[in-house]
């Protein structure tokens, strides 16, 4: 009962609070005409296998998210279609939905509005770009390379980010040359107006299905984010590696497990490979490490977004559950020249055809593979 009387005060506290904000800051009711706006500078540009993207200059742009699946960039309010989405889950996929079902038409901008002066870049993308590693490297800090096309990162003032707060994000801003007083992140700056927004085109999306989308991450981001971060190094890694889990903060880790792991590792260290936890290691170590590897085996996770470091003919062994239809470590080995396998195996337990499920893997199995 309790529970419930305090839903119902919540409840009536948002209406009150987002009926304030469209007060103050106005209803967002319009999509605004881009192509001929003089306020909004677009630049087309094309990368790779011929894919079309582009970078928008807003002039006093304005931009809201709700830091989980929507962003609206917005003039006058009047919101920016091409340069805002809303990502949204049906039937176990994810979708770029239509511009009109965008938070900010049913909520508005229910946060106070800070004002930037100076030049920032938007790197914001879905949820995922919070504190997801593989999110991070595709969808967030590849549009560094879109923006370079329009304006230079050394003339940017401020980098709008989905969070700073990862010893991944942490490592690969300061890489990049990303100094911490220009970064705002979206837990503190989740609504703010500029002098000029720089806005690109999601890296990775190329149709509405998002999902599909992640499964096909486009050659130019592997050639650049090698380009990026390989660096030359005297420093020894191993040449056999077993990506060990029992490290992730992933709020689903428990939804993924192998039952046997101890045997699995047994067997792994008897065959010479080193087991690896990737938090204890920096990002530039895991670029070099996954460089140096021959071979790499793991459970599915976010950790096998490394292999984009891997040099030609590397051998990948994915482990998963034999429903998981997802492929985009297979298709990111393949783009990059891997031997990959997915060995996939019986669920113990509830049948899913999600990523997630528990599972028992085969020691003779994995003696094939690897020898």
């Amino acid at each position: 009962m309790i529970t419930i009387i305090k839903k119902f005060f919540q409840n009536i506290f948002k209406t009150i609070t987002y009926s304030l904000f469209k007060i103050i800051y106005k209803k967002i009711e319009k999509i605004s005409d881009e192509k001929n706006s003089k306020e909004i500078q677009i630049k087309n540009i094309k990368k790779g296998e011929d894919l079309k993207y582009q970078v928008y200059n807003i002039k006093n742009g304005r931009i809201y998210t709700d830091r989980i699946s929507d962003t609206a960039v917005i003039l006058k309010n009047e919101i920016i279609e091409k340069a805002s989405f809303q990502f949204r889950e049906i039937n176990s996929r994810v979708y770029n939905v239509d511009i009109k079902q965008n938070i900010v038409f049913s909520k508005g901008t229910p946060r106070l509005k800070k004002k930037i002066k100076g030049n920032v870049l938007s790197l914001l993308t879905g949820g995922g770009g919070n504190n997801n590693y593989s999110h991070w490297l595709f969808d967030v800090i590849p549009r560094l390379a879109l923006s370079d096309e329009l304006i230079k990162n050394d003339k940017i003032d401020f980098f709008l980010l989905p969070s700073n707060m990862a010893k991944f994000q942490k490592e690969t801003l300061s890489l990049l040359g990303i100094k911490e007083e220009k970064q705002l992140p979206s837990e503190k700056f989740r609504h703010l107006i500029c002098d000029n927004l720089f806005v690109t085109s999601h890296p990775v999306l190329r149709s509405a299905d998002a999902t599909e989308s992640i499964e096909n991450i486009p050659k130019w981001i592997s050639n650049w984010l090698k380009q990026t971060f390989v660096f030359k190094n005297d420093k020894k890694f191993f040449k056999k590696i077993y990506i060990d889990r029992s490290d992730s903060t992933s709020n689903v880790k428990h939804l993924r497990s192998i039952i046997n792991e101890e045997e699995v590792k047994n067997y792994l260290l008897s065959v010479g490979f080193k087991i690896v936890r990737l938090s204890e290691y920096s990002f530039k170590d895991q670029v070099l490490m996954f460089n140096a590897a021959e071979t790499i085996i793991g459970l599915h996770g976010a950790g096998f977004a490394n292999m984009v470091f891997s040099k030609p003919n590397t051998k990948i062994i994915e482990l998963k559950q034999k429903y998981h239809l997802g492929k985009q470590f297979e298709n990111l080995a393949k783009s990059n020249n891997l031997a990959f396998k997915a060995l996939k195996f019986d669920l113990v337990g509830e049948e899913t055809a999600t990523q997630f499920g528990h599972i028992n893997v085969s020691i003779n199995e994995l003696k094939k593979n690897i020898n």
